[in-house]
């Protein structure tokens, strides 16, 4: 049962409301590698990741023959992404899901450009399975406490949710001074106060 948990967990984080989604993954690879053996964990952690990918390729998919996404697409820095993405499509795939480089430049330049959905869930394998391994082994060699796993939980949760506050807070301030300097402007042209 709890592995069927952990399956159902991977594919969730992984699916397409992971970027509303801030979990630490990791720590809960963590906190399972004291029940099951590391490449059973590395193992199911890859299948359930890559269902959820092949739902977000085909989501992507969708979304990216919608008339008013069009424009998007056939823009000048889509166009060079995708062409650059293609140089090398599943090595690239591959390094970025090993790495803790965020996916979701891959997730998304991989429908754009028609890579074929088998070959980008192999690469999303290949390299969603050794990052897991390695994870897992390094729960399996060094238990950490489930206290310490739940503060990090949550300090990288609290981490996600800062950064995207300071991320939004630059576009409210360059809103706000841009009305200031309107209602400057207006203030100072004559005859306005009439």
């Amino acid at each position: 049962m709890k592995l069927l948990a952990f399956f159902a967990l991977a594919a969730l984080v992984h699916g397409p409301l992971s970027p509303f989604l801030p979990t630490a993954f990791e720590a809960t690879l963590l906190y399972y590698a004291r029940f099951y053996p590391a490449w059973l964990l590395a193992l199911v952690g890859t299948v359930g990741a890559s269902l959820a990918e092949a739902v977000n390729y085909r989501l992507v998919d969708w979304a990216a023959a919608l008339p008013k996404l069009a424009a998007l697409r056939t823009g000048k820095s889509a166009r060079w992404s995708v062409a650059a993405f293609l140089r090398a499509p599943f090595w690239t795939t591959v390094l970025v899901i090993f790495s803790p480089i965020p996916d979701s430049a891959v997730r998304i330049l991989a429908p754009l450009g028609k890579y074929p959905l088998p070959r980008f869930l192999s690469a999303v394998a290949l390299g969603r399975f050794p990052r897991l391994l390695i994870i897992a082994g390094s729960g399996t060699l060094l238990p950490i406490p489930l206290s310490l796993l739940l503060l990090a939980s949550g300090v990288i949760v609290v981490a996600g949710f800062v950064w995207r506050r300071l991320q939004r807070a630059p576009d409210r301030d360059a809103s706000r001074a841009a009305a200031e300097r309107r209602t400057y402007v207006v203030a100072r042209v004559p005859g306005a106060g009439r």
